[in-house]
């Protein structure tokens, strides 16, 4: 349990927000004086009959037409990826954790993948401490991760290749780039930021971090429960409530609670500003324009520190651009002229 006074009203301030209420509206979770919290809005009540091993095994995906392969790293761990499609190679870091089975069925991921592969060899792979990948992971190490990066291009004999981050994995995208100018022929930035949001918002992003951190670390090893489902909609405010438990079921068995910690507690304190300018790659930086993670202002940081970058907006709420949106037409048509010149 939560002990910390400050950590539960984290939380509860959170969980308002997650689910549209505030303090003073009071319309989901009501303050009563002298006692405590009261939750106040309707309740349908659902028996949990699966495990998280069972919760596993209903997420695992036909593999049908998925070919796992496995690079090793210059440190002899095991990294898995993917190929689909033919054309110029665009080696893509999604997110972080990542799963190459599960993320094959999830439906927002597919849409990319078979989109993406129509123009493209388009190439997945699942960081260390993630998915099919090696597990372990005690520190984040950007040299490491970046030596990953070389080590799948490697693996497909691939002297120069387009790059495409994001969200956080922006972060090893834009250091690869500029640690291995000569490997990447172009670079695509997705949704991603120059400043963690510790760094950009001070306290207020650390009262927020902190509330989402324990919502994931109340919830991470339960697959009946519905905080991770709750951190992810801050993210996708357009998906349904179906959507996000599958995101979070594959979330929450592709990596360790620990892990997913390590990384975000990372990310929110990190800076690439100092890599920016490094970068001579042509490259190309997509946001959504009401993305309420990483706001567009981080966008036009990039495309301004980046020499030869282009900055394009999508007219959308969410963190990733998702198929029933007329934004993800437009993210298309963007990537693929891009990727054509």
């Amino acid at each position: 349990c939560i002990r910390d006074r400050s950590a539960i009203s984290a939380c509860i301030a959170a969980a308002r927000q997650v689910v549209g209420d505030n303090g003073k509206r009071q319309a989901f979770i009501r303050t009563v004086a002298r006692r405590g919290l009261q939750f106040v809005a309707p309740v349908d009540i659902h028996v949990p009959t699966d495990t998280r091993d069972q919760a596993a095994k209903t997420n695992t995906p036909s593999t049908h037409g998925l070919k796992i392969r496995y690079a090793t790293a210059t440190d002899g761990a095991k990294l898995a990826y993917s190929v689909h499609g033919s054309g110029t190679p665009v080696l893509r870091l999604l997110r972080f954790p990542t799963h190459l089975e599960l993320d094959w069925n999830e439906p927002m991921e597919r849409a990319c993948i078979d989109a993406y592969s129509q123009h493209c060899r388009l190439i997945r792979f699942d960081p260390r401490g993630s998915g099919l990948s090696e597990p372990a992971l005690s520190r984040i190490d950007l040299d490491q991760l970046a030596d990953d990066i070389a080590s799948v291009a490697d693996a497909l004999a691939l002297d120069q290749f387009v790059l495409m981050g994001t969200s956080g994995e922006s972060h090893q995208a834009i250091y690869f780039a500029a640690k291995y100018p000569e490997r990447v022929s172009k670079l695509v930035i997705q949704n991603g930021y120059v400043d963690g949001r510790v760094l950009r918002n001070g306290t207020a992003a650390l009262d927020t971090d902190d509330a989402l951190l324990a919502l994931m670390r109340e919830g991470w090893d339960n697959s009946t429960s519905t905080f991770v489902a709750a951190a992810i909609s801050v993210y996708q405010p357009g998906a349904t409530q179906e959507a996000l438990r599958k995101i979070a079921d594959i979330f929450q068995v592709s990596c360790t609670t620990e892990v997913s910690q390590l990384f975000r507690e990372f990310l929110n304190r990190h800076s690439v500003a100092a890599y920016l300018a490094e970068i001579n790659a042509p490259t190309l930086v997509m946001h959504c324009r009401d993305d309420s993670v990483h706001p567009v202002s981080e966008a036009r940081k990039l495309a301004g520190g980046i020499a030869n970058a282009e900055l394009v907006v999508l007219e959308s709420p969410n963190h990733y651009v998702m198929p029933h949106e007329t934004a993800w037409d437009h993210h298309l048509s963007e990537l693929f002229e891009f990727l054509e010149r």
